[in-house]
Order: structure tokens, then C-alpha cells, then sequence
């Protein structure tokens, strides 16, 4: 009597608990990048702390004059490519991501779209605030900009 053992081969990819980590970390990064994005949009309110746009932008955001860091931040509250993900979109979005992440076959190039789709938001939006800055940086006089200079190499010394 013959018996013959058949070995399912292994699904090519990472494991399933690697691609729910890597779910739950992009999860946790689009909610970080929606509180940047939706503070420096919506100014926070008066005796507040640092907004997370300015701790994202650590020293730089602390060497810069109170008024150009408003004046920054008036900027971007008025790029379109900032404007907050509508509640639809951002369900959509997730979704995507979860659905891609749960199909068998598990198929690497959806969910590699759908993550890029969450990148590139994330890039334009850390494209806008890099132009922000440097048109403020560009308005300023060269006695201004070596202040600047001054403040953010003196920054961690605080």
C-alpha cells in the first residue's frame, strides 16, 4: 500500500501576522499624519502647546520666529493639498488597505498600491510644508535668516 504525503507549499509573502503589523503600523501613521494635517489646518485654540505640525518639524519649527511659524501655518491651512480626508474617503481608504491585506490569494501589488495611495497624500503634504518654509525663508532679509540660523543651532542647547 502506497501513501503518499502531499505538502501544501508555503504562500510566497511575508507571514500573516507581518501583514497585520504592517496594517496596523500604516493605520497608526495615517492617524499621526491626519492630526498633523487637521491641526495645522484647523490652528488649534488659544494656551494650547506646540501644534504637532511644529513638533514634527522639531528645531526648525522652535527656531523660527513666533509670527512666520503663523504665517507658515496660514499657508498650508490654504493648500488644497492639504485639505482633510472627507470621512468617506478615509474608509475608503483603510478598506482598500484591509481588503488587500485579507485577499487570498494574498496579492502583494494591491495592498502595494493601496499603501502608495496613502504615501503619496503623505508626501504632498510634507511637500507643502518643505515650500512653505522655504518661501518664508526666501522673504526673509539675510539679518533674519542668520537669526534663524542662530536659533536653530542653539536649539538643543535650551
Amino acid at each position: 500500500m502506497t501513501t503518499s504525503l502531499t505538502h501544501s507549499s508555503p504562500s510566497p509573502g511575508a507571514p500573516r501576522w507581518m501583514r497585520v503589523l504592517l496594517v496596523l503600523s500604516l493605520a497608526l501613521n495615517l492617524l499621526v499624519a491626519g492630526l498633523l494635517i487637521g491641526d495645522a489646518l484647523t490652528g488649534g485654540g488659544p494656551g494650547r502647546g506646540p501644534r504637532p505640525a511644529e513638533m514634527a518639524l522639531g528645531p526648525v519649527a522652535q527656531a523660527l520666529d513666533p509670527a512666520d511659524r503663523r504665517a507658515i501655518l496660514g499657508t498650508l491651512r490654504g493648500h488644497p493639498g492639504l485639505r482633510p480626508l472627507g470621512r468617506e474617503e478615509r474608509i475608503a481608504g483603510l478598506q482598500e488597505i484591509a481588503a488587500a491585506a485579507r485577499a487570498e490569494p494574498f496579492d502583494q501589488d494591491r495592498l502595494r498600491a493601496a499603501l502608495a495611495h496613502q504615501a503619496e497624500r503623505m508626501a504632498g503634504a510634507a511637500e507643502a510644508v518643505q515650500e512653505a518654509l522655504l518661501a518664508r525663508l526666501s522673504a526673509m532679509t539675510p539679518e533674519e535668516r542668520a537669526a534663524f540660523a542662530d536659533r536653530l543651532l542653539t536649539w538643543r542647547s535650551r
